[in-house]
């Protein structure tokens, strides 16, 4: 049985959103409008469309997307919501031949001196192996379609200069058509509080609620999270910050020895320091250590920290970023429960001249899965590419990537190649 009427209530987010919309325009048809449509054309070549570990499949593809873009912003609202169509063609596969959609809007409202409204939806549909959403890290063995709609909505009262409480509330849908891989609905409420005791000192506060329910006969997943945080604005150029973090995740599913579903809680605690140098650098950085406690088996412990370095140049910007800690993933395709990772990364941007920037990235992220059978994964991610401005309303772009991972569970190495060359050509209609 599917929970909280799942296919019935799959478009009730979007159907509020609409309305909502039409509601605006009614109310402010006077308002400057800005309505951006592009047209996006790519061709491009990849090596292993399957992402397979030991049966690689190249083909050429062709992508055609039309984009319809709407923007406002004025003293008590700013508006924008985006729509784009994903049409591909694969040159030998046709079979794999699809359409894809992907939708967002942000609203945010004034409605009084100190009350605001806000709501953030993101929708997409696609076939891809890889989600496009960083934040879900699985790979999907087959090319079925799935879609995954977000919602996320509340309040945020302001009581002082820099004074704020926020009440909101999350929908994520996840619908698939691969029978392997479970339907799924996460939702729940959070709260925020930022309180400045001086100009110099000052509280957050945090607590969220979350339950994921699965479409067949899974148990349900349940998360209590709690944060607390100390910052210290030591002057106008520096912060400093104390951190505290504590999730309860429980489970319906019978506690037993190597079940991913063991109930457990994750403490951890970190200092951070955030630092301005001036127009060229930038600093922002956190070391800490995090306790990871199974009820049913021993506890263990692993690093937290994260860095973003940032030196800014006439020309461009050279950017390094490094973080490690954990991560609970339960939702998707190939969920691995509580996992430690660690990665670091870097990039860079560089104007030749002012129609033309080149650009390259490469990262490495190493991952440790609860999972005994799946323990480690190593992935390598390099880029390298060129853009170009080639009229007012049309630029380019041709890009090389390269994309590698390596496992302890030979099934979930891959090795990718992508080569892609893009148009695009927008247009603003105030």
């Amino acid at each position: 049985m599917k929970p909280f009427g799942f296919c019935s209530l799959r478009f009730l987010g979007w159907a509020f959103i609409l309305v909502m919309v039409a509601v605006l325009f009614a109310a402010t048809s006077w308002a400057e409008w800005r309505f951006l449509p592009a047209l996006e054309l790519e061709e491009s070549y990849d090596s292993n469309i399957y992402l397979s570990s030991d049966n690689e499949t190249s083909d050429f593809i062709t992508r055609l997307s039309p984009e319809l873009r709407l923007e406002e912003v004025s003293a008590n609202r700013t508006f924008a919501a985006s729509y784009i169509m994903n049409l591909y063609r694969f040159n030998s596969h046709d079979e794999n031949n699809y359409i894809g959609h992907g939708a967002d809007l942000s609203w945010d409202q004034r409605l009084s001196r100190n009350l605001s409204w806000h709501i953030m939806n993101t929708y997409y549909r696609s076939e891809e192996p890889l989600e496009e959403d960083p934040a879900y890290t699985g790979r999907r063995e087959t090319r079925n379609e799935y879609s995954r709609n977000m919602v996320d909505t509340g309040f945020t009262y302001q009581f002082g200069q820099e004074d704020r409480v926020t009440v909101s509330y999350l929908d994520s849908r996840l619908k698939n058509t691969d029978p392997d891989i479970e339907d799924d609905v996460e939702y729940g409420p959070s709260l925020e509080l930022e309180y400045w005791l001086t100009r110099r000192h000052g509280l957050i506060l945090g607590y969220s609620w979350s339950r994921i329910d699965y479409e067949d006969e899974e148990p349900s997943n349940q998360f209590d999270e709690i944060d607390l945080g100390y910052q210290w604005r030591q002057s106008p150029h520096t912060m400093l910050h104390l951190d505290y973090g504590l999730v309860l995740f429980s489970s319906k599913a019978p506690a037993e020895e190597g079940d991913r579903y063991d109930d457990y809680n994750v403490q951890s605690i970190a200092a951070g320091f955030d630092h301005d140098f001036g127009p060229s650098y930038s600093l922002s950085c956190f070391l800490g250590c995090f306790f990871y406690n199974p009820k049913e088996s021993g506890s263990d412990k692993g690093p937290l920290y994260g860095l973003d370095l940032v030196r800014s140049f006439s020309r461009g910007s050279v950017t390094l970023s490094g973080e490690g800690g954990y991560r609970l993933d339960y939702s998707g395709a190939e969920t691995e429960g509580f996992t430690e990772y660690k990665g670091v990364s870097l990039s860079t941007t560089y104007s030749m001249s002012p129609r033309t920037e080149l650009y390259a990235s490469t990262s490495y992220m190493h991952e440790k899965a609860e999972e005994e059978e799946r323990t480690r994964d190593e992935t390598w991610d390099i880029s390298v590419g060129t853009s170009y401005e080639i009229l007012s309303w049309l630029s380019g772009a041709l890009e090389l990537t390269q994309l590698e991972r390596n496992s302890s569970d030979e099934e979930d190495e891959f090795r990718d190649s992508l080569i892609f060359f893009r148009l695009r050509g927008t247009y603003e209609w105030r």
